[in-house]
């Protein structure tokens, strides 16, 4: 007996031992350092507050177009290096939960938004193995922007992008344009139980593009896009980068060879694709983006922010779209920025559990350029909307291994894994939360070199 109980706290110890070791690993910035952002007062209602006993009190909002943050200091357990701290934000029957990195120490900003509004202006605090700090605290408040009556056009780098950052807003409002970039004829090799790797290698990667612009062209219709107003460019999935570089290339599919623009744009219905026009190179990219913005006028432009996404085909998306505007000469309208890829803080970003909330990111590169933060709410019914809409994109759920016994087995032990390391990087995870989350950015901050750069 008493070597089996030795075993099992040898064991034990072990376990834990890995964890602490495994958590440790998933950051690649220093998780007791602060997250530093500046606020202008120009743009942000600041109000200094104090938080007692784990409440504070908020002032009474007379208006719920309002996006709210609180800026407060946190102090991890030391289970938290172990077990992902959370902190439960409670106003009368409003709760929201929102999660930190393993062993979080510091300044940190809670997303409010979701919890004003309402008779009670009291907020309590309740952390699971970690602790919001008493004293001096502030609310950070930004006007929402205005998108009743506003056209507005949604940048995809690939399909399935528009949906894991929008789909909330998009499903939501009437006037809406979803443009996609790319066909996605790239990433993974999902499909090897269909397609011999070694002999079918472009076959793959041929249908795998096909099938997602079709996603693309078809999910955004389950969010009540109208299908005149949704276009897929037919670029080749991570090429845009190597395009800008060298402007007299003509690219072709990473794995495929293929450079016909019409291989993939021909599956377009909408009458914007007939004039879309040029060969697979950065002139056309900018070119055709220049149509669409001219033909469709949009009053705000949803698009990766180059500095945060950290996905090549994101940033070249947005340079394209800056450059775009540029040569229109437009300087009125809004920019509304989104990072699907947070590779320098992780790809594990925002952090949590699915229908928790997303709160501004870590700094450890330094903060972007905005002019106001936008929190866009998402009740229970949108978020069960959203998941239906990321599992319509092939991409986005595992591959049709599950048609056989072994593979689907495997599947499941990789998907539990990847929840006990802490790694799940699943969209349906990160982005089916109780808000989507937006820089926003006027558009005549882009002819400020220096406010360019940091976007």
């Amino acid at each position: 007996m008493k070597k089996i109980l030795i075993s099992l706290g040898v064991l034990f110890v072990a376990v834990c031992a890995f964890l602490l070791i495994s958590r440790s690993m998933l950051y690649n910035y220093d998780v007791f350092a602060d997250y530093e952002y500046s606020f202008s007062a120009e743009d942000a209602f600041i109000t200094s507050l104090v938080l007692e006993d784990g409440i504070v009190e908020i002032p009474a909002l007379s208006r719920s177009d309002i996006s709210s943050f609180l800026k407060v200091r946190v102090n991890g357990s030391s289970l938290s290096r172990m077990i992902r701290p959370s902190i439960t934000m409670k106003s009368g029957d409003r709760t929201e939960v929102q999660y930190f990195e393993h062993g979080a120490f510091g300044i940190r900003y809670l997303n409010i938004t979701n919890l004003l509004g309402g008779s009670d202006s009291t907020l309590s605090f309740e952390g699971a193995h970690i602790v919001v700090s008493d004293g001096p605290v502030e609310l950070v408040q930004f006007e929402n922007p205005e998108l009743d009556q506003k056209r507005v056009l949604i940048l995809a780098p690939h399909p399935d992008d528009a949906e894991i950052a929008a789909y909330g807003l998009y499903s939501e409002h009437n006037d809406i344009y979803i443009a996609t970039v790319t066909s996605g004829d790239a990433g993974p090799f999902m499909y090897d139980e269909i397609y011999d790797e070694e002999k079918e290698f472009a076959e793959h990667y041929l249908k795998k593009g096909e099938v997602r612009t079709w996603n693309s062209l078809a999910v955004p219709l389950l969010g009540g896009v109208p299908p005149e107003n949704i276009v897929n460019l037919g670029y080749n999935d991570a090429r845009l980068r190597a395009m800008y570089r060298d402007k007299d290339m003509i690219a072709a599919g990473l794995y495929t060879d293929v450079s016909d623009m019409n291989t993939f744009r021909q599956q377009n219905f909408s009458s914007l694709a007939d004039g879309l026009v040029g060969i697979n190179n950065w002139a056309s990219l900018v070119g055709n983006m220049k149509y669409l913005i001219s033909e469709i006028k949009p009053d705000v432009i949803i698009t990766p922010s180059p500095k945060l996404d950290m996905h090549s085909d994101h940033q070249y998306t947005t340079i394209a779209a800056v450059e775009a505007i540029k040569e229109l000469g437009i300087r009125e309208g809004t920019l509304l920025l989104y990072t699907n890829h947070q590779v320098v803080f992780n790809e594990r970003f925002p952090y949590g559990e699915e229908g928790s909330v997303i709160s501004l990111p870590p700094t450890p590169r330094g903060s972007n350029h905005f002019t106001r933060l936008y929190s866009y709410p998402m009740d229970r019914d949108l978020q069960r909307s959203k998941i239906f809409a990321l599992d319509a994109m092939n991409d986005l759920r595992l591959g049709t291994d599950y048609r056989f016994f072994g593979r689907a087995m495997a599947q499941a032990f990789e998907t539990l894994w990847m929840d006990l390391t802490g790694k799940n990087e699943s969209y349906f995870r990160r982005s089916v939360r109780s808000n989507e989350f937006f820089y926003v950015v006027d558009v005549e901050d882009i002819y400020e070199d220096a406010k360019l750069a940091e976007l």
